[in-house]
């Protein structure tokens, strides 16, 4: 699991009755969007998405570039 990622909650809105959240990895330049019904559900799905796209890897490409 992704469990080392925080998220950061950008937006929180509504589109056509179902409540979303814009989220950003902290520290990269990657955001997901979301529908949940809460900010808890949010995360998880988040972290869900991340493991299945695998951006954990990119992410650490782009801590390692920003660390330079």
């Amino acid at each position: 699991m992704a469990t080392g990622y925080e998220f950061e909650i950008v937006e929180e809105y509504e589109l056509l009755g179902e409540k979303r959240y814009r989220l950003r990895i902290k520290g990269t330049s990657i955001y997901i969007n979301i529908a949940a019904e809460n900010v808890n559900e949010a995360l998880k799905k988040a972290e869900s998405m991340v493991n299945e796209l695998q951006l954990g890897k990119l992410v650490e490409v782009l801590s390692r570039n920003s660390e330079s």
